[in-house]
């Protein structure tokens, strides 16, 4: 029962500064356990925000109230152990004693061993200081550090602490930092301590923004927008990434000198964007200018001394990579490639260039099985050759972040086909896994994207089978990026294949260097595959839409495309009725089934049946299986769903309400089973365990 008078509550955790590139995740992870942390202390929210600066993490949950007490279940002693002569005995007794009840409340729960005592007692929440202390740690971070004096675990040090309950100011530790009631604003324009009262949230962002703090990312990015007027779409990331290092935005311009722009374009912007996190400035006509935007952390009085600093390093960038560049282009990319021999990958795995010819076999399998052209599988396989390239040039050795592009652009000054220059360059996307799968599309071509994918693909496979973990906090070799830049990309592109297939393919690539089996290596990657599904998905676990994921991975599809598929047009159908009808039938045929030891072959016996309505169910299947299966055929998902809840939900009711299945006779419990599980398979096999989706509502 919720609280008359309109809690609300206001927790944040200010710490040195963070990472831009730390905030996504970290964000979502506090919307994914808040919820259940707070209700094993007894509370609730109808809202729930999270706003964060790189100094702080600021969660705000508004409409928070008591939850009504939980009630569980203490099972006792058996009955023939909890009375003798009709007396209670020591062992109920105990019992008694231990849960603070008396023999009044005692039901009696039949179970597998017989007749238990039972009674329903309090569940005792935990204080909500426990919420406090635990969820810093549930945050996840790229990288986690133990911090002196006590070894807290966190990504920053905690320098402050605060958390209110409407005026009531909370009481805990996190790390050695005890909870206070301050706060504080902008680094170095407001360094001093800034007194909070209530979790009056409007009341704490205005005082934040009288001392150079806007709390609101988006609203950081609004203004990182007005600075620079017009917002090219390969600057968003940038401007998303700026938005998460600065509190309070501002604009500074400078310019350098003209000879530059002889460099090429995505060679000169990247120096400025990636090195100098400037934004290039464009006339026009979309011709790239000699001048610069950059945006500092606050307002300053020595602009012009800031910008003229900005310029003195962008100058000597520039000159380093314009000095690189004529350097790398006496001689050929192609003579690049042998230089690659020397690159070792992933040490025992060979070198780069070894990778390099594994990408060329990779890329020709996976054109064919996604029926491109053969000019493009040419194209792609003259870029998985060169694609690697770059990483002996001049350029990429001083400016890492110029591999792909680098390439790129050497490939196109040497007379390569254009779709070769683009897939070198692009098959490093996205470059981030916060970026949208609308605006990847935009950007990617289908020979970037199947290097991409094959490029992947050699790294999880070789990692895996050299027997490389993953923890929580480490991944020192990008594996979950590498997983979750190929689902974004097929996502994007809708590309159709077989994971497995190209797993084992990439597999056979490293011949005798591999020592894992193909089982082995499944039995890795595919829960490596699906997580980072999830992830791209944005579904949060206790949801129908996560319980519908988790369906149509049960499927065994290992389409990625089709996964997104079902899971964009069955998303939409948990509120129809026929679907939920499907669901029921999946959730009472599977509870049959999943009681079942022994092995179910799924062939149906007719002469074996006993009822009239066993008849029933197996002409049904074979009149409406094939109906199903072409609706299938033809990814008609959500139609074969809903004819599927609409045709069995009540067949298969009246069978389960007038046939015993579980039989003493094996043969026709045997048989039994195998029509039920025949009534199963039509859904489960060809579009998701619905099971996992479980109706509440009484009318279905």
């Amino acid at each position: 029962m919720k609280c008359t008078n309109h809690l609300a509550l206001l927790f944040e955790i200010g710490v040195e500064e963070i990472p831009s590139g730390y905030f996504d995740d970290a964000v979502r992870s506090i919307h994914a356990e808040a919820a259940g942390l707070l209700k094993e202390c007894g509370w609730a929210f109808d809202a729930l925000t999270v706003d964060t600066t790189p100094r702080r993490f600021v969660i705000h949950a508004s409409g928070f109230h008591r939850l009504s007490v939980e009630e569980e279940e203490k099972l006792g002693p058996l009955k023939e152990q909890a009375y003798e002569n009709g007396q209670a005995t020591a062992a109920l007794k105990g019992f008694l004693k231990n849960v603070n009840q008396t023999e009044r409340d005692v039901e009696w729960n039949e179970t597998p061993r017989g007749s238990r005592a039972c009674v329903r007692v309090a569940k005792e929440p935990k204080p909500l200081r426990y919420f406090f202390e635990t969820l810093p740690k549930m945050i996840h971070f790229p990288k986690t550090m133990r911090w002196e004096p006590n070894r807290y675990p966190f990504t920053r040090p905690v320098r402050w602490t605060f958390a209110f309950v409407g005026p009531k100011k909370q009481t805990y530790r996190i790390g050695d930092v005890t909870s206070a009631g301050f706060t504080f604003g902008h680094r170095l324009l407001s360094p001093k301590k800034l007194k909070v009262r209530s979790s009056d949230f409007e009341a704490f962002k205005r005082l934040l923004g009288k001392h150079h703090v806007i709390l609101n990312a988006e609203e950081r990015i609004q203004r990182i927008k007005q600075i620079l007027k017009n917002v090219r779409d390969d600057d968003r990331a940038l401007v998303h990434t700026i938005a998460h290092m600065v509190e309070e935005p501002f604009g500074i311009g400078g310019s350098f000198d003209r000879r530059y722009l002889q460099l090429p374009v995505p060679i000169l912007t990247t120096c400025m964007s990636k090195y100098q996190r400037m934004f290039a400035q464009y006339d026009s006509k979309e011709h790239l200018e000699n001048r610069f935007v950059a945006v500092i952390n606050g307002p300053r009085a020595n602009v012009r001394s800031i910008a003229k600093n900005y310029e003195s390093v962008l100058r000597s960038r520039l000159e380093d990579a314009r000095f690189f560049f004529t350097e790398d282009q006496k001689s050929k990319l192609e003579s690049k490639v042998d230089g690659l021999k020397k690159m070792m990958f992933l040490g025992a795995l060979g070198s780069y260039y070894d990778k390099t010819k594994r990408l060329e076999v990779l890329t020709e399998f996976l054109g064919k099985e996604l029926g491109a052209t053969p000019e493009a599988i040419r194209h792609v396989k003259r870029a998985a050759h060169l694609s690697k390239a770059d990483l002996t040039s001049h350029l990429v050795s001083e400016f890492p972040e110029l591999q792909g592009i680098a390439g790129s652009e050497y490939a196109r000054l040497e007379g390569e086909a254009l779709a070769v220059s683009k897939a070198i360059q692009d098959h490093y996307l996205p470059g981030s896994l916060s970026e949208d799968f609308q605006a990847l599309k935009k950007r990617l071509h289908l020979e970037g994207a199947l290097l991409g994918i094959c490029d992947r693909m050699d790294l999880l496979v070789g990692a895996q089978g050299l027997g490389i973990e993953l923890t929580s906090s480490e991944d020192p070799y990008a594996l979950r990026r590498a997983a979750g830049s190929i689902v974004k990309i097929v996502r994007a592109m809708g590309l159709r294949f077989s994971m497995d297939r190209l797993g084992r393919m990439s597999r056979d690539q490293f011949g005798s260097l591999m020592t894992k089996s193909q089982a082995e290596l499944s039995k890795k990657l595919v829960p490596f595959f699906k997580e980072r599904i999830v992830y791209e998905l944005r579904v949060k676990a206790g949801t129908k839409e996560f319980d519908l994921l988790q369906g149509i991975f049960e499927s065994g599809s290992d389409d990625v495309a089709e996964v997104y598929q079902k899971f964009s047009v069955l998303s939409a159908d948990l509120e129809n009725d026929s679907f939920l009808r499907a669901c029921k039938v999946m959730e009472r045929t599977g509870n049959i089934l999943k009681g079942v030891r022994e092995k179910i072959t799924g062939h149906v016996e007719p002469s074996l049946f006993q009822s009239p309505l066993e008849q029933r169910l197996f002409d049904l299947v074979h009149q409406e299986a094939p109906v199903i299966q072409k609706l299938l055929d033809e990814e008609k998902y959500s139609h074969a769903t809903r004819h599927y809840g609409d045709v069995f939900y009540q067949p298969i009711h009246d069978f389960f309400d007038q046939v015993m299945v579980n039989v003493e006779d094996p043969k026709v419990r045997t048989n039994r089973q195998s029509l039920v599980k025949s009534v199963n398979q039509i859904c489960a096999r060809g579009v998701a365990d619905l099971s996992h989706v479980v109706p509440h509502r009484s009318d279905i």
